[in-house]
């Protein structure tokens, strides 16, 4: 997938990327830091940690993009001093030079950042590697659909692109199999809000919520497995 991307500097300053041959942004245009923190971390990581009282969590994300996820996932985990384990998949991964552009460390509280986003971003793919006391990252080149473990997550950070760009991301078979690579209590969470993710949610075991959604956007998804 060699498509242009375009730089685009959302209404936080944080920076993304558009590709106008899909007609899709990598994050939102209200701000890329401001989405990410509301949908992922704290209506996936905080909840599940405030409702598990556990003090380590296995993260799977679908679409590692831009990294800017994975990258505040890691700085969280330092933070809270609880450990994560990060699974990230991506099967058309971004060049250097076009994450060397992004300079998200100025969002961050320095005194959380053992690494800064330019060396984060340079982590060799398929090996997993221990950044840190609490975070331990492995970032795959594959598409979700191909992708097999033999290992349980307790969250699943669902950001691929809209329905429209990747439709085929969307369908209940790979609901159903989100719900399959989650343990009990495990979560589902996404910015999408769209009804026939929902029911595919619903179909395939979840206990699915609406709820209020980042700026711009009224609602969005999580899902739980009871």
């Amino acid at each position: 997938m060699d498509y242009i991307k375009r730089k685009i500097i959302t209404e936080d300053g944080s920076i993304t990327y558009r590709i106008d041959d899909l007609k899709e942004n990598y994050h939102s245009l209200y701000g890329a830091v401001t989405e990410s923190y509301f949908v992922y971390l704290n209506e996936g990581l905080n909840y599940w940690f405030q409702k598990r009282n556990q003090c380590e969590c296995n993260i799977l994300e679908l679409g590692y993009g831009t990294g800017l996820m994975a990258y505040m996932s890691f700085v969280e985990s330092n933070k809270i001093r609880k450990s994560i384990d990060y699974t990230s998949l991506e099967p058309f991964p971004m060049t250097i030079e076009e994450t060397k552009i992004l300079e998200y460390d100025k969002f961050f509280d320095s005194s959380y950042i053992s690494m800064n986003f330019k060396k984060f971003s340079s982590i060799i793919w398929e090996q997993a590697q221990d950044l840190s006391p609490y975070f331990r990252i492995a970032k795959k080149q594959t598409c979700f659909e191909n992708f097999k473990s033999q290992n349980y997550f307790d969250i699943i950070f669902y950001d691929a692109f809209g329905y429209n760009a990747q439709p085929e991301l969307w369908e209940p078979n790979l609901m159903r199999k989100c719900f399959e690579l989650l343990n009990p209590g495990g979560v589902w969470v996404s910015y999408c809000a769209k009804g026939s993710v929902r029911r595919g949610l619903k179909k395939a075991g979840f206990k699915v919520f609406r709820l209020p959604g980042p700026p711009g956007k009224r609602e969005m998804l999580r899902a739980v497995k009871e």
